[in-house]
């Protein structure tokens, strides 16, 4: 069933190009959660850089939200994407009129014809319910609201306290939740509200469906921790339990005499994934003292491991440059205007962006355009780097 839902994939995918949502980051090629927080955090550092502003970001949270789609609406969006009307008629027939059961050991429920929402765990469900999606989309220069799946985020740059674009958004965008049979979890909703002002008054809440949405210090956003200082110390913090966690399943594994390479191949898939985790977005931006704490548990893994392993910085910076290449090769991204924007017109550099704080200047952007110079200066070509992934013996 898989593989017939692939080819269909196959058909679906070019015929909706045109019509999927710019700021949809979900299940489209080179691009995914690092690029979601990257465009959040620029949209952040740029506002907060140029005036005492706030932001408000406002992470929606939906229940069950495969399970909530409606076929007929869907469809109606897809013909109206001018998609093949046989295709239409198949994923018809695929959503609507499925038997399901429940088994458990010998025992076996009823069964019941299901109409609704699209089968999770299958290959055309997440395009189905991006599809589903997308006729909602909002971009301005204040405000804009993007997704990575059913996880959406509603930003506001609001200055001299006009908060009414933003508040229009949140309530076009419910009333929409609701024409649409999508049901919004108000309990789990959270607000985040980044101001640097001192004698500012705490923020009026957001209200949705009569009920306050809570204002949180910090949130868990596609797995990274993001809090109202944007210094990424909470999120050190989590890397760093994880990170033990995993140390200690590595030293478990030296301890059966198993090889340097096998040690090194386990390090570099359960310790290295957690501790790199989207480090192109934080790592040029976090503090001395937990890039050292980080450091120290690479230091630690290298020991039990028996080579020497690349450092947070190394790693960060490598990323970084990969990722801002890879940004200047794709037109559709969301970051890609605002750096070509910055190229020069006499060489092959990019300028830096003004920048009036350390917060903007620290971010993704200014230091990976300082990564590239540095890299095209040294090799005049397009600087694009290659992991190295030979494991280095210690002395």
């Amino acid at each position: 069933m898989k593989t017939l839902e692939r080819l269909f994939l196959s058909l679906l995918r070019p015929q909706v190009q045109h019509a999927q949502d710019p700021l949809q980051f979900a299940y489209r090629t080179k691009v995914g959660v690092e690029d979601a927080v990257l465009h959040l955090m620029h949209r952040a550092h740029t506002h907060l850089d140029k005036s005492r502003g706030t932001v408000r970001i406002l992470f929606l949270d939906f229940s069950s939200a495969f399970n909530t789609i409606q076929p007929p609406l869907l469809l109606d969006k897809l013909a109206r994407m001018q998609v093949d009307p046989r295709l239409v008629t198949w994923i018809s027939s695929y959503l609507t009129d499925r038997p399901q059961y429940v088994r458990l050991k010998d025992i076996t429920s009823d069964t019941v014809v299901s109409s609704t929402g699209a089968p999770q765990g299958t290959v055309l469900a997440p395009l189905l319910f991006t599809l589903y999606t997308s006729d909602f989309s909002y971009n301005s220069e204040s405000c804009h609201i993007q997704k990575f799946a059913d996880d959406t985020a509603i930003m506001g740059c609001i200055r001299e306290d006009q908060e009414e674009e933003y508040r229009s958004l949140v309530r076009d965008f419910v009333v929409w939740c609701h024409a649409n049979h999508l049901q919004l979890n108000t309990s789990k909703t959270k607000e985040l509200v980044i101001d640097f002002g001192k004698s500012r008054p705490p923020p009026q809440l957001v209200q949705i469906e009569g009920a306050d949405v809570e204002v949180v210090s910090s949130y868990r956003y596609l797995g990274l921790v993001l809090d109202n200082k944007l210094d990424w110390s909470k999120n050190t913090d989590h890397l760093y339990r994880k990170g033990q966690s995993r140390l200690y399943f590595l030293r478990r594994l030296r301890s059966f005499n198993i090889c340097r390479k096998l040690l090194w191949m386990f390090y570099q898939s359960v310790v290295a994934s957690v501790l790199f985790y989207a480090v192109v977005c934080w790592g040029g931006s976090t503090s001395k003292r937990d890039s050292s704490r980080l450091d120290k548990l690479i230091r630690r893994a290298g020991s039990v491991v028996g080579m020497k392993l690349d450092s947070l910085v190394s790693v960060a910076e490598e990323r970084t440059l990969n990722k801002l290449l890879d940004i200047m090769d794709n037109v559709s991204h969301p970051l890609h205007t605002a750096i070509t924007d910055q190229r020069s017109s006499f060489s092959d550099r990019l300028l830096l962006p003004r920048s009036n704080t350390n917060r903007l200047k620290n971010s993704f952007v200014p230091r990976a355009i300082k990564l590239y110079n540095s890299t095209v200066g040294c090799r005049g070509g397009s600087g694009r780097s290659k992991q190295d992934t030979t494991p280095r013996t210690v002395e």
